[in-house]
């Protein structure tokens, strides 16, 4: 086997992945259930499923598999016959997990593969609310199983009662960590942008606001100033136009006073602006 499929892995994650022969490129099917040598936890090899129901089915022997990619299984057929242990072997899949106190423990979820080998690595069993284990994946190794068969599996009490939780690898949870953390950052970035902009709006609106009802108390002003101004050119007028009479007739046995009358422009006192646009 190639050495960059020199990496551990869990069982589940090869299934339905599609096995091709190296050598005539026909596609064998997709990997369906692999077969185990439960006595010496090694696989012998697996079956592919092809067809439209997934009735037709092709053994592979372990030994005959190439490399092991991220769309297919490569295997070279005709290196190998198949051999009896392919045929004794059986499916690990589900089987109860039982203490040898005789306590029913949980059930099997999975097992880790060591590629170059086919060796099984450890175990995976689920044991919701047994000796107050929590909901999740615990783990034991091959050294502590009794016995096995197709139903079954005997394991150590003591294995059993001191299981370790199964954790995924720190590289996986480190770069899900990251992931996560550059979507977060950029949502973030969207919200601050879209609140900045939220903002701005805002303030232009509220400015507009402002500089309309400026504008409409400074008319109003402005026309009451004029209002004012004109009212009090009319008075200064009148006055001025009594007083201008009055010089201009003088009573009887009174001497005129010299000079021209005065004319009050009132454009020369208040000059009529016109109002601001």
């Amino acid at each position: 086997m190639a050495e960059a499929d020199q990496t551990p892995i869990r069982q589940s994650q090869l299934h339905n992945r599609l096995v091709i022969d190296i050598e005539t490129t026909e596609e064998l099917g997709s990997l369906a259930q692999f077969l185990v040598d439960v006595k010496n936890h090694q696989l012998e090899g697996f079956l592919c499923k092809k067809g439209l129901l997934g009735l037709e089915t092709t053994p592979v022997m372990w030994v005959q598999v190439e490399s092991i990619g991220q769309d297919s299984i490569l295997v070279r057929r005709s290196t190998q016959v198949i051999s009896e242990r392919l045929d004794e072997a059986v499916t690990l899949e589900k089987q109860e997990v039982w203490a040898d106190s005789g306590n029913r423990v949980g059930q099997l979820a999975d097992y880790g593969l060591d590629l170059p080998t086919g060796a099984i690595t450890q175990y995976l069993f689920t044991a919701p609310g047994w000796q107050g284990l929590t909901d999740g994946l615990y783990t034991f190794q091959p050294e502590a199983v009794v016995s096995m068969g197709k139903k079954r599996m005997m394991v150590h009490q003591t294995a059993l009662a001191e299981a370790p939780q199964f954790v995924p690898g720190v590289p996986d949870r480190l770069v899900d960590a990251l992931q996560q953390d550059a979507a977060q950052t950029r949502q973030d970035v969207r919200e601050v942008v879209d609140s900045t902009r939220e903002v701005a709006d805002q303030v232009q609106a509220q400015a507009k606001k402002m500089t309309e009802q400026a504008r409409s108390q400074f008319g109003q002003v402005f026309g009451q100033v004029k209002q004012r101004s004109r009212k009090l050119r009319s008075q200064v007028n009148d006055r001025f136009a009594d007083a201008a009479s009055n010089l201009q007739s003088p009573a009887d046995g009174q001497k005129q006073v010299p000079g021209n009358t005065i004319d009050v422009d009132s454009e020369e006192i208040w000059p009529d602006e016109e109002e601001p646009s």
